[in-house]
């Protein structure tokens, strides 16, 4: 693989995706290391949070390769970072429409633009993991298992094999794959949803699992960094701490200064329920609390290595206390915490967002 590319101060950086949860910290960032970030947003989306950082904001499709192309000419760096986040096998369209043919004009277009760089945000979901808390996985290791069946894993990998396609033209690319965020301009409710749980008192289930978390703000800069410090070619896991889901939920009462009931009852009955309900909802009605195959992995620990990023990309992860308070403060400032508020934003949650998960 080549060696880091070398990016200019000040320099234009388009970013996709970017009034999504990860793609605003990427802006912030990006502004704060001096870049000139233009925000790519579908149509009619909701750039609330966006407007208030000053950019520019430009309107497209990913499936409009002119558009893009336009978009990108005298850029020094594309950011990727627009993808849908469904699990559920039936938004398979969307998954491919999205996360692999949108993925791949990105990269024609930025071949087309001439742009030198290009860092995608992928997720560890297509990475391999074990489960067993004492094992962390790096970035050699190969998807296996039910995990490797998920839809959302198997478009995002088409997505990397884009992005690597593109790497063998000569365009300097960069794979970013993040654990599970926390952290400001959680809007589209990621694990955001879990602060709002615990202040109404409304936790659904406890998983017996655990998960790798990293704040967003260090996600952020770490795209930043990968403009200038990644090897092209190169996959960097950005995880953080290894948190039971149980202790996780305690440190969000914790930060918030709330008790909150723990929820009973059989996990693995209702993870079949929800399976049940999400893949034949004419024997099961009603909406299942979350994706049966989200509910299969918070079952398990499945923990990553970020040794590699911290070496490359010069990446941190802040404790979980401090990621927690960035979304809880956030959340207050945007009125989030207030019952009408958080019933409006579910309702208005994207099904788009950078990769989580």
């Amino acid at each position: 693989m080549s060696a880091p590319a070398t990016s200019p101060a000040g320099m234009k950086v388009l970013v996709t995706g970017a009034n999504g949860f990860v793609g605003l910290n990427i802006v912030e960032q990006a502004i704060r290391a001096g870049h000139r970030p233009v925000a790519y947003v579908r149509e009619g989306s909701n750039v609330a949070h966006l407007a208030p950082m000053g950019v520019e904001i430009v309107r497209g499709e990913l499936s409009d390769e002119a558009a893009l192309t336009a978009a990108l000419r005298g850029a020094g760096g594309v950011v990727h970072t627009a993808g849908n986040t469904s699990c559920n096998r039936r938004d398979w369209p969307a998954l491919e429409a999205v996360n692999v043919h949108g993925t791949r004009t990105v990269v024609r277009a930025a071949l087309a633009a001439g742009v030198p760089r290009l860092v995608y945000t992928s997720t560890t979901s297509t990475v391999g993991a074990v489960d067993d808390p004492a094992r962390r996985s790096d970035e050699d290791r190969p998807l296996r298992g039910f995990r490797s069946r998920s839809p959302y894993a198997q478009s995002k990998f088409l997505g990397e094999e884009a992005v690597l396609d593109g790497a063998r033209q000569g365009l300097h690319c960069v794979i970013l794959n993040p654990a599970e965020v926390i952290g400001a301009y959680d809007h589209n409710l990621q694990w955001g949803r879990m602060l709002l749980a615990v202040q109404h008192n409304q936790v659904p289930f406890l998983p017996p699992g655990g998960g790798s978390f990293c704040h967003a703000a260090d996600v952020g800069r770490a795209h930043v960094a990968a403009l200038s410090q990644g090897r092209s070619g190169e996959r960097y896991l950005l995880a953080g701490h290894d948190v039971r889901y149980v202790d996780f939920l305690d440190a969000i009462g914790e930060v918030l200064g709330k008790d909150f009931d723990r929820p009973g009852g059989d996990y693995q009955r209702l993870y079949y329920k929800t399976l049940l309900q999400e893949k034949h909802p004419h024997l099961l009605p009603g909406e299942p609390i979350v994706e049966a195959y989200r509910m299969r992995v918070f079952a398990g620990s499945y923990y990553f290595d970020s040794a590699k990023a911290e070496r490359e990309l010069s990446y941190r992860s802040a404790p979980l206390a401090h990621m927690l308070r960035d979304c809880a403060d956030w959340y207050r400032r945007n009125g989030y915490f207030g019952p009408q508020a958080q019933a409006e934003a579910e309702a208005q949650a994207p099904a788009e967002d950078a990769a989580l998960a």
